[in-house]
């Protein structure tokens, strides 16, 4: 039963990754369909970004009081009722409007099914977890290529990945029974749940040892989600290259983080994670230095999809280690205040590299603006390993 529910759980977390990539790739479109300039998107991810906060600091009331399973399920209504209206929208603001329900949704399941994977089950199937996530960030990109090709739009993309998403709710709906049996097996969890609820508030969880440094390292983490947004924009204005290049060049990015988590998933359980993240740390510096001088469309590959591949175990390595670095009595509050920090990150960091290359009038900041954000991300995860260690 446990591994059926897992393979549910997957499942439900590629209706996670859906939403994620479809904006940056369907961005060089969109923006002249409505009429804004292409810095916009920086300002429509924030409205995003918004929900997902308030949605992840809400998340442990939330799910105390409904649960794991209803959480997921409202969620997964949430994102698919906003893909579609937004393939509606013909004015910037309805469709920052319809963006609403893409964060509500997408903070809500984080945060339930990182807590329930990280307390439930192991290092490698939380790398697989995060995996699936990347199958569907992959699915957008490709299937915009693909639209992009035939002449069709972006909103024929978002339409499909709005049933997409249905067919994913349906599969989900149908899972109650799994939920029920698995959590009466885990009563041990659920009491040490509770008392965190209790005892702890975010002021006292940010003053763990190790906790802040732990929490900037997810807000800095934020290049990932920089890369989704700007590298179609990066591509096509910074290289000059084609919306429907740019946007298969993008598709690398999701098969390389898709790609790293699920070979990394088999290491996870030996390899010391601080390494694993160390080493991710390293490829992604030279990923995005490689960067800069390549023109060459066959080059352009492989470097974005070691770009991709780097990024792929760092999320799942640190969602995991709090449950390791931090009491079982905080380390679910503390996973809460991680995914709020993160989209944090999202809703300052990653639109402002869009203020500031749309000032300088370039998009060709893009490969130095990442290594800014690794170099600060690297600092907190050094600074949460000797407060962990400590």
């Amino acid at each position: 039963m446990a591994t059926v529910l897992l393979i549910i759980i997957y499942i439900a977390f590629i209706s996670l990754g859906l939403p994620d990539s479809v904006l940056g790739t369907a961005w060089p479109m969109m923006h002249l369909d409505l009429g804004v300039p292409v810095s916009m998107a920086g300002i429509v991810n924030v409205f995003i970004s918004l929900c997902t906060i308030v949605a992840s600091m809400m998340s442990q009331h939330v799910i105390r009081r409904f649960g794991t399973y209803k959480v997921t399920i409202f969620s997964i209504a949430l994102t698919c009722s906003g893909l579609y209206f937004i393939s509606t929208s013909r004015h910037i603001l309805l469709l920052m409007l319809f963006c609403i329900p893409l964060g509500l949704g997408g903070g809500a399941i984080d945060t339930a099914l990182n807590n329930y994977v990280a307390n439930h089950y192991s290092a490698m199937q939380m790398n697989f977890l995060h995996a699936f996530w990347g199958i569907g960030t992959m699915v957008a990109p490709s299937l915009l290529s693909v639209f992009f090709d035939t002449g069709r739009t972006w909103r024929d993309g978002y339409i499909v990945l709005a049933l997409i998403q249905s067919v994913i709710f349906l599969v989900v709906l149908s899972s109650r029974g799994l939920w029920k049996v698995h959590e009466e097996k885990g009563q041990d969890i659920k009491r040490l749940l509770d008392e965190d609820r209790k005892v702890y508030s975010n002021a006292q969880l940010l003053r763990v040892r190790g906790a802040l440094p732990s929490c900037l390292a997810f807000t800095f983490y934020c290049f990932e989600s920089v890369t989704i947004l700007w590298l179609a924009s990066y591509l096509v204005y910074g290289k000059r290259l084609d919306a429907a290049t740019a946007a298969g060049l993008s598709s690398m990015t999701y098969l390389g983080i898709t790609s790293g988590r699920i070979a990394t998933a088999f290491i996870a359980d030996r390899i010391p994670s601080k390494r694993m993240i160390q080493a991710s740390q390293v490829m992604i510096a030279l990923a995005s230095l490689a960067l800069i001088p390549v023109h060459s469309i066959p080059v352009l590959y492989v470097v974005i999809f070691v770009m991709g591949f780097s990024f792929g175990p760092i999320f799942p390595t640190m969602v995991h280690q709090t449950v390791s670095y931090f009491h079982p009595s905080c380390s679910v509050g503390i996973i809460g205040l991680q995914m709020s920090f993160a989209y944090i990150g999202n809703t300052l960091l990653v639109p402002l590299y869009g203020v500031i290359a749309a000032m300088l009038g370039t998009q060709a900041l893009f490969p130095f603006y990442v290594l800014v954000l690794l170099m600060l991300q690297t600092l907190s995860t050094t600074l949460k390993n000797r407060g962990c260690g400590k």
